[in-house]
């Protein structure tokens, strides 16, 4: 039933897109220099409409704030993702469905090397309430920390933080898992190796509220992607080897409620999530879980790359 209401949906979708518009490819503009996941997964989204598909790399949106400005306009963007809230979901159109399955809400604690043993007891939330947290300006996460009681110290660039954290002028930086190896050179400051904050949290596509085309076109075809298991084998190629590496369900969680979410989230979604150390139909990244669902997918030759078509200007 599913599949046949996502069929419908798409092929009413490009029936309307070829009506109204000349035949030819279907230019997006998107920030430059974007992370390959997910330039991937939204040339994922696009390529069960008919149009071939080109992306336009748009120089100059330094900030998370400025590319929401930006969302069409005539020099602007045509999509933006990010981590959402109730605030950005009315600036703007959000397509609800999390592309990195949660990840995002999953924070590992770059602390300064020199006080490891400061941090070997904390067990629950409760005692992070002393310690000073640094967010970036523009994260939607600094609005969760700061809503759940706990200190912080806005930056506006990471590298300096670190250097913060190392003159003990902050007592933490909580960075998403994706970001745990990306200071490799650094040796006076560590991620804690036992400790996990948590919360929920989702990064969303964006577009302009009045494109309501666009919009319904990237969630069909999000949809499309979770029910035919390209959207899954495409998470897995990008991060099971670093979930696999992080160990997240050895670690002690500090869970975080996250008041900034709409009542829109599909929360209740099971197959859109991340659990460490769960199995579901769509999460069996975890290499340790050692039954027969645990071995590796094999891949969809109608989701491999060169089957996309897609291109760059």
């Amino acid at each position: 039933m599913m599949r046949r209401f996502l069929l419908l949906l798409m092929l009413c979708i490009s029936g309307s897109a070829t009506a109204s518009r000349a035949i030819g490819p279907l230019e997006i503009r998107v920030t430059a220099g974007a992370n390959p996941y997910v330039t991937e997964l939204l040339a994922l989204a696009l390529s069960y409409q008919p149009r071939p598909v080109t992306f336009k790399p748009i120089v100059g949106i330094p900030t998370q704030s400025r590319a929401l400005r930006l969302l069409g306009k005539p020099s602007g963007i045509d999509v933006f993702w990010s981590v959402t809230s109730k605030a950005r979901e009315q600036q703007a159109l959000a397509v609800r469905i999390p592309l990195v399955k949660g990840l995002l809400g999953y924070r590992v604690l770059f602390i300064a090397a020199s006080r490891a043993a400061d941090f070997v007891d904390i067990k629950h939330w409760g005692q992070l309430q002393p310690l000073l947290f640094g967010l970036r300006h523009d994260w939607p996460d600094r609005a969760v920390f700061e809503r759940n009681g706990l200190q912080v110290v806005a930056f506006h660039d990471t590298e300096k933080a670190m250097t913060m954290l190392s003159n003990k002028r902050l007592d933490v930086v909580p960075l998403d898992i994706l970001a745990a190896n990306d200071f490799p050179s650094r040796t006076d400051i560590m991620v804690q190796p036992s400790l996990l904050i948590s919360y929920p949290s989702a990064v969303y596509l964006f577009v302009d509220k009045a494109n309501i085309q666009l919009r319904d076109l990237l969630q069909a075809g999000l949809e499309q992607a979770i029910a035919d298991g390209c959207f899954e084998q495409l998470f897995r190629r990008h991060f099971a080897d670093q979930l696999t590496q992080l160990d997240l369900a050895g670690r002690t969680h500090l869970r975080l409620p996250n008041p900034t979410l709409s009542a829109e989230t599909p929360l209740s979604r099971s197959e859109l999530w991340y659990q460490p150390g769960t199995y579901n139909d769509n999460n069996n990244t975890q290499n340790n879980i050692k039954d027969e669902h645990s071995s590796a997918v094999a891949p969809r030759t109608h989701c491999l790359s060169g089957n996309r078509q897609t291109g760059t200007n």
